[in-house]
């Protein structure tokens, strides 16, 4: 059945009226082939305007429509909702800009204004009328989740994606929840116990049936992608059966003694241990680089419970879920590291985390303020801020929580000894909002002095067993020397231990990172969150925070899907290269049983980049057909341009589209030469487009894309530019200047350097002279 093509032009209440001659252009687009309705309308987006259109639709008069009115990006619901509303789907609908990218950026030259509009209108009709209807995919999930950590930001993930009725596996790799939250004695700023929080949240958390905990437990291989994901677990041996009480007779004859660190001698850890201040699971647990084994087995002779067990070994669990989200946590950077401060060397020099143990009943001192070398009462504490961190030596980077965390356990001190003198060294205190508090109460409540500047360095006095921390303060410009019982070092976060999974970015830091600002809860392979400290450094709030919205995200990802059109793979053209598989940044693509592409729907994110980099042009997304992309370079009437040249430029709808439509709305003109078709992404681009445009004649073929770091799928501008440098070296041996295609950077402020640039490029193209393959 041959398209009956609808074509409605909007005055847009004389915006565009006043500017481009819509009667004639209305006149004109009638005769067109395939056309079988074409209005010009003081307002198409007003219920007039809708009803107009919808009525054709409805008597059958049109089965696809192109309107001529405001930018793509206006109104875009409100034409969306029509089509859907008249059950054609969402290709069949074809928006030109008028206004804002012709009346408006013309507005001096309104016969040129018009000539462009009737160019851009063909193109439209050019592309639309080959467009085929396609079957639409609905995809549905299981509704299944993997977390992996089980710190606050993964109890706290996992507990909302229970309650929203998802199916939970939690995999925590030490023998119990709660992370670095659980070691802590309290929270700032209300100083309240993490106990008491994480209990509540591990009880809502079980209550919900669920659920699945395992524990030891660390993901060693991910395969498959959103929907679909395949996760292998290695699950260590606990040694203790589910039937231990948790009566602790077996910790009481274990031989086997350690220090609980290097700098606190006087806590001790045995080979077995217990729940510690968080215990869930209320199970002991043997670690096996300490135990003894059979050789010893006394924990097995005492244990009324008969739950141990030396011989359990290690297994393999293969789990199926729709997504996962990574809360893997952090570690404190490496004091040891630190040689100045002669952590690991000097008695008394603790960091912060150890700070905390020091601080709570159940840690090595009992919750007593004593020195960890010969249990002596501390008289005098310094806190050493920045250790190691905004140092390119070690971390350049600022953890933003070392600074309440100290805040917080100078009020500790405090506590535990109101007479405990207390000095701080530091480059900068930080503390944002309501933190500011904690640095008033510690400066005029607690008396601590502060003093500016970083130590040079932390000596131990053998006479009078005192450490000595010597530096500078920079505020008088005076050498301190300071004689302390201990040194507590604030040192930075470090991302914790990750999977391995493939298409993971880091920053230059080591964290996880989602599309910043766009979508900062999804890496760049579709399906995988991140949360809390995985991502960034973060206090406990706002690793909360985190976890909530890394589990909206999620929890939109495994609801059951709507109707979408994925990428279309055309097999009979396709010679299965795999470029398309390789280049997809989210890993929607994969070979299926039968040897060619397949597309995730649930994972695709509509970039285009597989069609951009396909040699044969056999994949593409619904409106971008090899078919749909010649009928509108074909469209275009290269001569009626007069002596410019003709210049046809593809836009990333996310920035530089939108830049040149910000610059037609400032009043920002450029010549009426310029062609624009609006795409998901310079990546999208396909060379053959561009051979295609020079081979009809087209002058020039400008692609403009985000900034190379900025690009909203990640690097599709980078292949942009690749793609168009190989292409080049085709195009010289075709005797085209090479200099005819260019690759531009815009951000979506970017107008008027945008605008000045294609101008340079006119003017280069105007130097070239008329492209040899012009008619």
């Amino acid at each position: 059945m041959p398209p009956k093509i609808g074509i409605y032009l909007c005055h847009c209440y004389g915006e565009i009226s006043k500017i481009v001659d819509l009667e004639k252009l209305s006149q004109q687009a009638g005769k067109w082939k395939g056309v079988t309705a074409s209005i010009h309308h003081p307002a198409l987006c007003s219920a007039d305007g809708l009803e107009l259109m919808a009525e054709d639709v409805r008597q059958g008069r049109v089965d696809r429509l192109v309107i001529g009115a405001c930018s793509p990006g206006v109104h875009q619901d409100t034409f969306l909702r029509l089509v859907r509303q008249l059950g054609l789907q969402e290709h069949l609908l074809e928006r030109c800009n008028l206004r804002e990218q012709c009346a408006k950026a013309h507005h001096d030259q309104p016969a040129l204004a018009t000539v462009k509009a009737r160019n851009l209108l063909k193109m439209a009709v050019g592309r639309i009328r080959p467009a085929e209807s396609f079957e639409p995919v609905t995809s549905s999930t299981t509704r299944s989740v993997l977390v992996v950590g089980g710190g606050i930001a993964g109890l706290t993930a996992a507990e909302n994606l229970a309650r929203a009725g998802v199916n939970v596996t939690l995999v925590e790799k030490s023998p119990y929840l709660g992370g670095k939250v659980a070691q802590l004695y309290r929270y700032y700023p209300r100083f309240c116990s993490p106990r008491c929080g994480l209990e509540v949240l591990v009880g809502r958390l079980l209550a919900t049936g669920r659920v699945t905990v395992h524990t030891l437990t660390e993901v060693i291989d991910v395969r498959g992608n959103t929907g679909n994901f395949t996760v292998e677990l290695l699950k260590r041996p606990r040694c203790v059966k589910d039937t231990c009480t948790g009566c602790g007779a077996c910790i009481e004859v274990c031989p086997v003694e350690v220090p609980y660190s290097p700098s606190l001698p006087i806590g001790k850890r045995r080979a077995i241990e217990g729940p510690g201040p968080f215990p869930y699971p209320l199970i002991y647990a043997i670690d096996r680089q300490l135990c003894r084994g059979k050789s010893c087995g006394r924990c097995a002779e005492v244990c009324p419970a008969e739950a141990i067990d030396l011989d359990q070994e290690e297994s393999r669990i293969n789990i199926e879920v729709d997504a996962i989200i990574l809360a893997t946590g952090w570690e404190p950077y490496d004091a040891i590291r630190l040689n100045n401060y002669g952590y690991g060397r000097l008695p008394g020099v603790i960091t912060s985390v150890e700070m905390e143990c020091m601080a709570r009943p159940d840690g090595p001192t009992g919750g007593q303020l004593i020195r960890p070398y010969d249990k002596r009462s501390v008289r005098r504490v310094a806190f050493i801020q920045c250790a190691g961190s905004r140092d390119k030596q070690h971390l350049a980077y600022c953890s933003g929580v070392c600074c309440a965390a100290t805040l917080k356990q100078i009020n500790y001190v405090h506590t535990m000894d109101p007479d405990v003198d207390v000095f701080v060294f530091y480059m900068d205190i930080r503390t944002p909002g309501n933190l500011e508090e904690l640095y008033r109460r510690a400066r005029e409540e607690h008396g601590a002095v502060f003093i500016r500047g970083n130590p040079y360095a932390v000596e131990w006095d053998s006479v009078k067993e005192e450490l000595i921390v010597t530096g500078e303060d920079t505020l008088s410009g005076s050498q301190v020397a300071v004689r302390v019982d201990l040194v507590v070092l604030a040192v930075g976060m470090v991302p914790g231990t990750v999977p391995a999974f493939d298409r993971l970015e880091r920053d230059t830091t080591g964290f996880v990172t989602g599309h910043l600002p766009c979508s900062p809860m999804e890496v760049r392979r579709a399906g995988i969150f991140v949360a809390g400290c995985a991502q960034e450094p973060m206090d406990v709030s706002t690793s909360v925070k985190s976890a909530l919205a890394a589990a909206a995200e999620c929890l939109a990802t495994v609801q059951n899907q709507p109707t979408v059109f994925p990428p279309v793979v055309e097999r009979h053209k396709c010679d299965r290269c795999g470029r398309c598989v390789e280049e997809c940044p989210y890993g929607a693509l994969s070979f299926g049983a039968d040897g060619y592409p397949s597309v995730n729907p649930l994972a695709c994110r509509g970039c285009g980049i597989c069609q951009g980099g396909c040699p044969l042009r056999c994949i593409y997304l619904p409106g971008f057909s090899s078919r749909e992309v010649a009928g509108l370079i074909e469209a275009v009437d290269t001569g009626s341009m007069g002596e410019q040249p003709c210049v046809l430029a593809f836009l990333c709808a996310n920035d530089a589209y939108r830049a040149l439509d910000r610059a037609g709305v400032q009043g920002v003109s450029y010549g009426a030469n310029i062609l624009t078709v609006r795409v998901p992404c310079a990546g999208a681009v396909n060379v053959g487009w561009i051979n295609d445009a020079l081979l009809n004649g087209i002058d020039g073929v400008l692609v403009a894309g985000c900034r190379t770091t900025e690009c909203h799928f990640g690097r599709g501008t980078s292949l942009a530019e690749s793609r168009i440098n190989n292409l080049r070296d085709t195009l010289k041996s075709m005797l085209v200047e090479p200099q005819r295609v260019q690759v531009l950077n815009a951000g979506i402020e970017d107008g008027h350097s945008l605008v000045a640039a294609i101008k340079r490029f006119v003017q280069q193209l105007q130097k070239l002279g008329p492209n040899p393959f012009k008619e």
